[in-house]
């Protein structure tokens, strides 16, 4: 027998829902409480709940809806937008486009035009269960106000990494900036890895300015030098996946 279809419920729009909307919408569930919503409030990336049996998701649903929280009811199939990672060891820039090169040193350039999603962030690397995350999410790495400066040192359990999702390729690469060759890119050896990241993001941005970005990279190509940090994989995934969930769903439904 076929296992029942799961759903999750995504916010319709980039207006996060604050603590309160959310507390008041899990006032009816017996199993959650008024600390949930404030993780919650603080950590979503525009996916709120994931893994839900249908009544369960339209419950919560109509419960944001009252509370004038834009949501949707999303089978979870309909989000498996994402292809696997693969690592990027070198990248090179020009003004037409970018070039990658695979293992054996062969290069693939490719413009500017091809590429869909940038996200970036400073990324907690010790994985744990959603209820973990949300524990965490209001902490160092939860909120831009808690961000890294570049020319600070990076926390021992985080990464900075920096993702691009080609368009129609079905490819995305993945720059771990504390293994990556930044010479090939950006060559000022004085700069730290931190600056070095920095500058890659807003270079990127700035030859790109039709991509999608997650907050981490809008917060640098609109001029900061800070990056925003993520609880956990799983939230920098999420709003990667609600980037392009929201993006395709906007083109079929006419909005912008």
């Amino acid at each position: 027998m076929a296992s029942p279809t799961q759903y999750a419920v995504l916010q319709k729009d980039g207006i996060q829902p604050n603590a309160e909307q959310i507390r008041r919408a899990f006032s009816s569930f017996h199993n959650l409480t008024d600390a949930d919503a404030i993780r919650l409030a603080v950590s979503a990336q525009g996916i709120l709940m994931r893994q839900l049996g249908s009544d369960a998701a339209r419950a919560f649903q109509r419960a944001l809806q009252a509370e004038g929280v834009a949501a949707a009811m999303v089978p979870e199939a309909e989000l498996r937008v994402l292809p696997e990672s693969k690592s990027l060891h070198r990248l090179e820039l020009n003004s037409d486009g970018f070039v990658i090169f695979d293992l054996l040193g062969h290069a693939h350039p490719l413009p500017w035009s091809d590429l869909t999603l940038v996200a970036a962030g400073a990324v907690r690397n010790i994985e744990t269960s959603r209820d973990q995350v949300a524990q965490r999410s209001g902490s160092t790495f939860g909120v831009h106000p808690n961000a890294m400066a570049a020319g600070t040192k990076l926390d021992a359990g985080s990464q900075l990494l920096l993702e691009l999702v080609l368009t129609g390729r079905q490819i995305r690469y993945e720059i771990n900036a504390a293994q990556f060759p930044f010479k090939y890119a950006i060559d000022r050896p004085y700069y730290s890895t931190l600056e070095k990241f920095v500058w890659l993001v807003k270079e990127i941005c700035r030859q790109s300015p039709h991509v999608l970005m997650n907050r981490g990279a809008r917060d640098i190509c609109d001029g900061t030098d800070l990056v925003r940090g993520y609880a956990s994989r799983q939230l920098f995934t999420d709003e990667m996946v609600w980037l392009l969930w929201h993006n395709a769903n906007s083109k079929q439904t006419g909005r912008t």
